[in-house]
């Protein structure tokens, strides 16, 4: 029989609920059951706490004048919060009714786990990203979601946003799903190369990983000429429209400015079925305008990033079937960056919309910086970027937005992303950031995501019921984004070596000898013993007494948690395995006690 992992008490809602822990090895959000009329309900326990009803005075007693430490009984409670169960029509729902006193619950198992929970994605149509925190279930999440309902990933700097991020690249590259990559730092040319780190290595058998390299799906594309085996990215810069122009200025023009610029295109198309950004320039010269001065120093800063050009790489080139293409910025002047972002999200967007291109994944690093948050300053990116947010998924270009500055980045980019990958974050700001954007989380979820490990990570939305703790998974490719060691062999962590002062007190601790060592029975068993004694009930399993006492409290209006403790102090002093029935209190009104005085 499935032994309880603990016992229902207290006051008792249908959304949460206290229980006695029983089963002394679950830890905070470990999976629990409870069974409900409505169903099987599934829960997460939120916290854990030891408590003993021993006084100060008792606690200092049990040291003696030798000071020699003794050991201490005590009681494991803990919360839980319902998840809740699927219908017959496989919706999500929590009870309406409060669960019952003196109810047993369970540890979850992993199909009630995943079915509630939804992790219903597979191998076939899911990327794998790592595995439920505290349990060997594998997550999927569903790639069609992704693309079609754009993703996130935030965290703190050296949390692994880069490394998650890097992992669900793997997993498109093995569904032949096409990637753009906008890559500040240049950390993702490292894609086509197997991962050799020997931490990594040591952990993947664990998740069912093997080193990997996707070399021959990988291009590396850089605004800057003659950057190792990169291909120099240049974008259309023929027949530009006017408000083509104004999105890629850092300078705003006056009404004056932009009549200036109207005219000078509208006078070139007249003539010319083809033109440059510098016809443009030449048009402007010869206008008669004042305000043609500032139009002319913005166009020649524009033509001077060098990334117009009569033939530039077409989308056809950047977006293929299994191909991954790195835009590597790292060493271009951040100006120049946004302007590139802002072009190439804009042909790209325009070709996906006009089919010429096959659905994608768009990834923006450091998103921040392109797609700021209004107040945290401007880019010219910011506009295009917030059109794919909110109108990509009709198109089939999906985006994925990593930065560890939440609170910097668009909240309209944010809000419109459906899948969150959430690793540790400490900063305040941020952290209300990310709970005022993503739906489902609380500031009680907030408070967990500052204590999350690295590697560990929040994933919320997507195919998921309810946000989960997920391990994420070891890259089978090199990661680009290690941090650089400043000095040899300082980069783990050296082993603490306790003081000779510890040592013997943790020898003195193994020393101790315990007054009791024999398990304490459960109090569910001492109330079990202590009503058959008595005869009030003649079951035969301690849930079964609990339910019929819990009711039996209730129709007399006492409060079954303190009338099923006063029975166990009951048993625990007088109504052991050997009963002190002479001493006992009920022992006039106990068959057992009868029956033994009568012998």
């Amino acid at each position: 029989m499935l032994e309880p992992a603990g016992l229902i008490y207290g006051d008792v809602g249908s959304t949460r609920f206290s229980f006695i822990v029983e089963d002394k090895s679950i830890q905070r959000f470990d999976y629990i059951s409870v069974y409900h009329k409505e169903g099987t309900v599934l829960a997460q326990v939120m916290d854990i706490k030891r408590y003993s009803d021993l006084s100060y005075e008792s606690i200092r007693a049990l040291y003696g004048k030798d000071k020699t430490p003794k050991y201490v009984e005590s009681d494991l409670s803990a919360k839980a919060e319902v998840i809740g169960y699927r219908d017959e029509r496989g919706l999500l729902q929590t009870p309406r009714t409060p669960f019952e006193i003196g109810q047993p619950v369970y540890r979850a198992n992993e199909s009630l786990i995943r079915h509630v929970l939804g992790l219903h994605a597979d191998e076939k149509g899911g990327a794998y990203i790592g595995l439920l925190k505290g349990h060997d279930i594998p997550v999927y999440l569903s790639i069609d979601t992704m693309v079609q309902k754009h993703v996130c990933i935030l965290a703190k700097t050296g949390a692994g946003k880069s490394y998650a991020c890097g992992v669900i690249v793997e997993e498109l590259l093995k569904k032949k799903i096409p990637v753009v990559i906008i890559d500040t730092h240049g950390e993702y040319v490292s894609l086509s190369e197997p991962n050799k780190n020997e931490k990594d290595l040591k952990h993947m058998d664990r998740f069912k990983v093997k080193p990997r390299g996707y070399a021959s799906q990988v291009m590396e594309f850089s605004p800057l000429q003659k950057r190792g085996r990169s291909v120099r990215l240049t974008l259309n810069g023929t027949n530009l429209e006017a408000r083509e122009i104004l999105d890629l200025l850092h300078s705003k023009l006056t009404g004056p400015q932009i009549g200036v610029l109207y005219q000078a295109i509208k006078e070139i198309k007249e003539f010319k079925e083809n033109y440059t950004l510098r016809d443009i320039i030449e048009r402007v010269s010869a206008s008669k305008s004042g305000a043609k001065w500032n139009v002319i120093t913005a166009l020649d800063a524009l033509d001077s990033t060098g990334i117009l050009s009569e033939k530039g790489v077409p989308p056809q080139e950047l977006v293929k079937k299994g191909r991954c293409s790195v835009i590597n910025l790292k060493g271009v002047p951040p100006d120049i960056q946004e302007v590139v972002v802002a072009r190439l999200t804009k042909e790209l967007f325009d070709a996906r919309k006009a089919g010429i291109i096959p659905p994608f994944m768009y990834v923006v690093e450091e998103a921040h910086n392109y797609c700021p948050e209004r107040g945290f300053g401007n880019a010219v990116s910011s506009s295009i970027l917030r059109t794919v947010a909110s109108e990509g998924r009709k198109f089939g270009m999906g985006l994925c937005v990593v930065s560890q500055r939440p609170a910097k980045v668009d909240k309209n980019v944010i809000s419109q992303c459906n899948t969150h990958i959430i690793l540790k974050v400490t900063n305040p700001n941020d952290l209300r950031a990310i709970v005022q954007s993503v739906e489902g989380l609380t500031t009680d979820t907030a408070d967990e995501i500052q204590r999350l490990q690295v590697g560990v990570a929040l994933v919320a939305g997507g195919n998921l019921a309810k946000p989960i703790m997920v391990e994420i998974r070891v890259r089978e490719t090199s990661h680009g984004g290690r941090s650089v060691t400043i000095i040899s062999g300082e980069e783990s962590v050296p082993s603490y070596k306790p003081s000779r002062e510890e040592r013997m007190i943790a020898v003195a601790q193994e020393r101790i000898t315990p007054v009791k060592r024999e398990r304490k029975p459960r109090k569910a068993e001492i109330v079990h013993r202590v009503a058959n004694r008595l005869g009030w009930v003649t079951t035969s399993t301690p849930d079964e007494t609990i339910t019929i006492l819990s009711n039996e409290a209730k129709k007399m209006g006492e409060d079954p948690f303190k009338y099923l403790q006063t029975l166990a102090k009951l048993g625990e002093k007088f109504c052991r395995e050997e009963p002190d029935c002479r001493r006992c209190p009920m022992r006039e009104r106990c068959r057992y006690a009868l029956r033994k005085m009568m012998v």
